[in-house]
């Protein structure tokens, strides 16, 4: 019976990761809560939060998953080309590829995972295409997609799978050099926009630390409340904003 692969667009936490996340998120709420207000009781207004965060970190996982495997296949592609042009035919040559990247990654990969179920379904009569276009529905990689869709023409029309294949590497090492370039530029970008994001509350806590009472006026009050929370939704929308800017996915 076949294995049910991974959905790589969906990110299920683990426990230890909910709880993490949680208790960061804990640690936020409180340190704003405390320099912004003075007061423990706005972090009952931010609990709701704490989904919106886990969800964060869910698509930050969900993306680096997803950045492995595109790397994982490349090097699947690699091993495959190689194997099929000693002689092994494409289906044959997946079982040498495997054993190729499970010395490479010492079992630790998701496209051995996604190999092992596409040997397995080979074993069962089902055809390689439909293997590989359903690693590429649940993949949602469009280098992935692409190579399912290279495979399936090949074999219709008797192209040189091999000579595709090396093409396709070619273009992914293109692209990924590329954007490993985009993130070399935009990472002092990412660090000066996290510095101006601690900011705000450096300079409270300063003030707070240096200057004991200087904030007294902005603490239990109406108008001080207002003013807080104005200041605290404009940082807020900075951030957000800022990491909009230099969060860039190719």
């Amino acid at each position: 019976m076949l294995r049910q692969g991974i959905d790589y667009d969906s990110y299920k936490l683990s426990v230890r990761e909910i709880v993490t996340g949680i208790a960061v998120y804990s640690v936020i709420a409180v340190m704003v809560s405390v320099l912004f207000f003075d007061s423990l009781i706005p972090c009952l207004v931010f609990t709701p939060g704490i989904l919106v965060f886990l969800r964060k970190i869910a698509d930050g996982k969900c993306r680096q998953r997803k950045n492995k495997l595109n790397n994982e296949f490349k090097e699947m592609l690699l091993s495959l080309s190689a194997n099929m042009a000693a002689g092994y035919s494409l289906e044959k040559a997946f079982v040498p590829a495997c054993h190729e990247l499970d010395g490479m990654y010492q079992g630790k990969s998701y496209i051995r995972q996604e190999m092992l179920l596409i040997i397995n379904g080979l074993e069962m009569s089902s055809d390689v295409e439909s293997l590989l276009r359903d690693m590429a529905d649940r993949s949602g990689l469009q280098d992935v997609k692409e190579f399912a869709h290279v495979v399936a023409v090949a074999k219709g029309s008797g192209g040189n799978l091999i000579r595709m294949m090396k093409k396709m590497v070619e273009n992914i090492d293109r692209r990924l050099e590329v954007e490993e370039e985009i993130d070399t530029m935009i990472t002092s970008k990412r660090l000066e926009q996290n510095i101006m994001s601690a900011m705000p509350f450096v300079i409270i806590l300063y003030l707070r630390v240096c200057n004991p009472g200087y904030m007294d006026a902005l603490y239990g009050n109406a108008l001080g409340i207002a003013a807080m929370s104005a200041c605290l939704v404009i940082t807020a929308a900075t951030v957000i904003w800022g990491r909009k800017i230099t969060d860039i996915h190719m």
